[in-house]
């Protein structure tokens, strides 16, 4: 049961906002996250863009493959996928793969585009998950939550300034990948599209590796949509933005 504080401020509805960005470390993440949720946003009207981080040039265990052809193929793969999904606004920022994301170009880069693009609402990988070891998630994470947080203030991030782009306030931050979700999307009508959306991956997830993964977020899913009256939920923690600066009871909310 969750505290009468956590009362305080509301949980935003995400099929109630007009844009929501969302935004993975890698070029994969979000259909892997939220793929379902996302599918069933864009079929009820509300616009997504797709901001992927790295170049997803180190995601291979194959040191003969060439990293720059591998960021490439990715690209094409993720292009895929969204298409899938229905989301056709894709923008890359192309940082490195591997682990050595620099925070404040992370956060700034993150910042410009909120700033450029003017959404009510952000999707995101949960930087708190425990026992994340992949740096890249935690660094989008974080970057990505401050930058929402933040780029309403005029000091923040003053280089967007100086590139011509004014303030602007996000309402809602949205996480995938939480181990503290307080909303329960029914995506079953749009589970196969996340499948589907998946398979395209064909560099991540040759058919072993793809179907362990599609069985453990099938299992998953079906799990956590027991109490929710369907047959198949993802799991998303949605916060205000009022929620994420001393707000202690956040992570029960």
């Amino acid at each position: 049961m969750k505290p009468e504080i956590c009362n305080f401020f509301s949980v935003p509805d995400l099929f109630q906002q007009d844009h929501l960005l969302c935004i993975q470390p890698h070029p994969d993440d979000l259909e892997i996250g939220a793929g379902a949720t996302i599918a069933k946003l864009n079929r009820a009207g509300v616009k997504t863009t797709w901001l992927t981080v790295t170049d997803g040039s180190a995601g291979t265990d194959d040191p003969s493959v060439d990293p720059v052809s591998l960021a490439r193929t990715r690209r094409k793969e993720a292009e895929k996928a969204a298409a899938l999904i229905g989301t056709a606004d894709l923008t890359w920022l192309d940082f490195a793969d591997g682990g050595s994301l620099p925070y404040d170009k992370t956060r700034s880069a993150i910042a410009g585009v909120i700033r450029k693009l003017k959404p009510e609402a952000v999707l995101v990988c949960d930087p708190w998950l425990p026992y994340e070891a992949h740096t890249d998630h935690v660094r989008t994470g974080l970057a990505a939550a401050e930058a929402a947080f933040l780029s309403h203030m005029p000091y923040f991030c003053p280089e967007n300034l100086a590139d011509g782009l004014e303030p602007h306030k996000v309402e809602a931050v949205a996480f995938y990948y939480t181990a503290y979700p307080n909303t329960f999307i029914d995506v079953t009508n749009y589970w196969e599209l996340k499948l589907a959306a998946i398979d395209c991956h064909a560099t991540q997830f040759p058919p072993a590796k793809g179907k362990l993964l599609k069985d453990y977020l099938t299992a998953k899913a079906r799990q956590q949509a027991q109490d929710h009256g369907c047959e198949l939920v993802e799991a998303i923690k949605v916060l205000s933005t009022n929620h994420l600066h001393i707000f202690e009871n956040a992570w029960q909310c």
